[in-house]
């Protein structure tokens, strides 16, 4: 990927408009800050309705699960499904513990796609009813549907936005290509939080954890810009607008020298790219240093001092995204007439926001909800002729016989779905729907009638063994699903070749010295609630080791720097070094910023342990000899 130097500094310009003879000022900035994070209540909120299928339903649940190992130890959390119905894990929000974490992870191992629609107003109602009192709230967001009522959710989460003030946040992530981005990013701007999107063959987990971090952040309050010397709500003030003999409004559009787009500034959240616009009337110069001011959660300032570009854009392109926010801000009930001074509380007619809009569309060529544009193309009257090419459509091979076989079974395939049935394939999992969806009449080659009777039967034998195996559960990597058995060789041995040994139920051995996304699940398993990594056979075996004996080196290392402890806490302090050095060895070449935040809750708890910086530094310095020992000699 190629990526402009310097492209997330902190950037202000300014463009000329020739035809306005206005100035507009961009402010760009990916901002990177550090703040303590706070206790808080987090309420993850997951799609599963039947449109999420099963691959974007396996990939949420498995980034549920990430978020959850995540989690600080002094939060409170809960999980809520939703589709045409909704359910909590917990009645209300639950301090973050073995056992809560415990429960809420077999809740993300077994989620399915089975919850019929998609109905977001109700369960975010009962979310924002039994939200606590007492802490902030962060609400996450995560559905590939699409909804009528739009405007009742928005309302909803800036209603409620409004009663907790600095206090709730929503952020969301919509899932595929069909998503509504409308809703999506709408409920996101009023909760003050962001909105992310993933594409079906895109993992979401780095999204999802980047929110995370983020939402366990303090809220900074109090934004300001300076854009000019002069001051943004005294300077819309001073001249009244007239009002005209031949109109039957009782409003009329106020004259405003300066338009700052969004009227009120969002919160501003690391590595989340922050821009804002305001468009200065004519002779009104901006500021040769753009300031960006906030106060922080306890009470100190922050503060950003921006040069202003000093070579000015000639043209219209900045004036039009300022504007298009502008635009926006009236349409969220958020600009400068709705939360102006002395308009709060008032009645906003809505034909005074039309008309604001269609001023906007008009002077700056946008389109609205109340402005279209047609484009009008003028020809000459001459004759031009096209050469049209015919192309060759090809027709799929007719399957009469396997065909109706399908037909028959189309009443199972409600029941298929409701059991998760998956085939192991080639290391994947594979789902009986997905099989029947693509078209398995493709496997199956047009032959004599007999042949194709047999072959249909074979596929109605597959959907019995769906109901006969469904009892057999197992584990594939961090998502639960059901295997079925099958042997189909006999039936279409003569198309093994071109399938690739897709029924293969053989598995592969995982090399944990590589930086794999599944290493990474598997290895937070072994992670305790409180960050630390336990000793039991599970970490032993996942470095091919024995017991504790067999890292019987760093062991003696740890009873010198440690002294006369007790063989458990030697046992954690090892466990827990080792787990610190292989994230930061092998996870962090590839996922470093899924793994952040398991990291620094083993740093945590190891400094807990050690409670000295000198032997924690030399303890897990051994601890990394160990693990480039293993990666390169497998010792």
């Amino acid at each position: 990927m190629i990526k402009s130097k310097e492209i997330d500094q902190p950037r202000a310009f300014v463009e000329y408009n020739p035809e306005t003879e206005t100035n507009c000022v961009m402010l760009t900035l990916v901002p990177k800050f550090s703040l303590n994070v706070i206790m808080s209540e987090l309420v993850f909120i997951v799609d599963r309705s039947g449109s999420m299928g099963i691959e974007p339903m396996k990939k949420a649940a498995q980034a549920l699960e990430l978020l959850l190992h995540s989690l600080s130890e002094d939060c409170y959390f809960n999980v809520i499904s939703f589709g045409s119905r909704y359910d909590s894990l917990f009645p209300k929000s639950q301090l973050y513990s073995e056992k809560s974490l415990s429960k809420a992870l077999n809740l993300a191992q077994t989620m399915t796609s089975n919850y019929g629609g998609t109905k977001i107003h109700n369960v975010l109602e009962w979310v924002f009813k039994n939200s606590r009192d007492d802490m902030p709230i962060s609400v996450f967001l995560i559905t590939d549907g699409r909804v009528r009522d739009v405007d009742e959710i928005v309302e909803l989460v800036r209603e409620n936005e409004e009663k907790k003030k600095d206090n709730l946040r929503l952020f969301s992530l919509g899932i595929g290509d069909s998503v509504s981005h409308n809703l999506v990013e709408s409920v996101a701007r009023a909760g003050k939080g962001y909105a992310q999107f993933v594409t079906n063959d895109e993992r979401m987990d780095k999204k999802v954890i980047g929110m995370l971090k983020n939402a366990i952040k303090p809220p900074i309050k109090d934004y300001k810009i300076t854009w000019t010397d002069i001051d943004l709500l005294e300077s819309n003030e001073d001249d009244k607008s007239a009002i005209s003999f031949m109109s039957d409004e009782t409003e009329s559009l106020p004259f405003i020298k300066i338009q700052q787009a969004p009227y009120i500034i969002p919160p501003i959240y690391t590595g989340i790219r922050f821009m804002a616009y305001c468009i200065l009337e004519k002779n009104i110069e901006p500021c040769k240093t753009i300031t960006l001011k906030a106060t922080s959660h306890d009470d100190r300032p922050m503060v950003l001092d921006i040069p202003l570009d000093p070579v000015t854009l000639q043209g219209s392109k900045i004036h039009r995204l300022a504007a298009r926010k502008l635009i926006q801000d009236l349409d969220d009930k958020k600009s400068f007439i709705h939360k102006h001074p002395k308009n709060v509380g008032k009645f906003i007619p809505a034909s005074f926001v039309k008309e604001h809009i269609v001023k906007l569309g008009k002077t700056y060529n946008l389109a609205s909800k109340f402005t279209s544009f047609i484009a009008i193309d003028e020809r000459n009257n001459e004759i031009s002729e096209v050469l049209i090419k015919s192309r060759t459509i090809p027709q799929k091979r007719n399957v009469p016989q396997l065909a109706s076989q399908f037909s028959t079974l189309q009443s199972d395939i409600e029941l298929c779905s409701m059991v998760d049935v998956s085939l192991n394939v080639c290391g994947g999992g594979f789902n009986i729907m997905d099989l029947v969806r693509s078209g398995i009449r493709s496997l199956v080659p047009a032959k004599s009638e007999p042949k194709e009777t047999k072959e249909a039967q074979s596929v109605s034998r597959l959907y019995s063994e769906c109901s006969l195996e469904s009892s057999e559960s197992s584990r594939s990597g961090l998502y639960r699903r059901k295997k079925i058995g099958l042997n189909i060789e006999s039936e279409f041995n003569h198309k093994e070749s071109q399938i690739g040994g897709v029924f293969d139920d053989s598995k592969s051995e995982v090399n944990h010295k590589e930086s794999q996304i599944e290493n990474l699940f598997r290895f937070l398993e072994l992670q305790s609630f409180d960050g630390k990594f336990l000793s039991n056979d599970s970490f032993y075996k996942f470095f091919y080791k024995n017991d504790l004996n067999d890292f019987i080196n760093l062991k003696q290392e740890i009873i010198k720097e440690m002294g006369n402890i007790g063989i458990k806490e030697i046992e954690e302090i090892l466990t827990t070094s080792i787990a610190l050095a292989y994230l930061e060895i092998i996870i962090f070449k590839k996922f470093k910023d899924e793994s952040e935040l398991c990291y620094e809750k083993a740093v945590k708890a190891l400094k807990k342990m050690v409670e000295d910086e000198e032997k924690e530094k030399i303890i897990g310095e051994k601890a990394k000899e160990w693990i480039k020992n293993w990666v390169i000699n497998g010792k």
